[in-house]
């Protein structure tokens, strides 16, 4: 019963990295950013633009850093999201449908029905993400 109890302690916390993920966006907390992303140079990551291929801690920071300028007003909301734990409660992995809302440039975007999935690793007693992927469902 103990690792029932731990495995879902551990998710909660791995909810609120997750949770803080989205919060980046919504307060363009670059700080927070750094805090909950693995400083890994061999780290992979995707967003929804066919250029969006971030490989490395560097390569990712320097693209959001350009992005969160234009991106104002930002609106995030989470479902379906799915969280589990790896009985060794140090790898765990996600899944979530996200919805955006935003103004770039000066004209609202509202983007839904977003892909987002990720794994992070629990490194010195905390979560961070180690990868993750955003994408956009294509109609059809």
């Amino acid at each position: 019963m103990k690792k029932l109890i731990d495995i879902e302690a551990e998710k909660a916390k791995v909810k609120s990295v997750i949770d803080q993920f989205q919060q980046i966006w919504e307060t363009k907390d670059m700080e927070l950013l750094s805090k909950i992303i693995a400083h890994d140079a061999e780290m992979v990551n995707f967003g929804t633009d066919a250029f969006e291929h971030f490989v490395g801690w560097e390569a990712l920071k320097k693209a959001v850093e350009k992005m969160l300028p234009s991106f104002e007003n930002i609106k995030i909301a989470v479902r379906n999201q799915v969280v589990k734990v790896h009985p060794s409660r140090n790898v765990a992995w996600f899944s979530q449908v996200w919805d955006w809302g935003l103004m770039v440039e000066g004209k609202p975007v509202h983007s839904e029905g977003q892909r987002f999935t990720g794994v992070l690793e629990k490194r010195n007693g905390k979560w961070v993400f180690v990868q993750f992927h955003n994408s956009v469902p294509v109609s059809g």
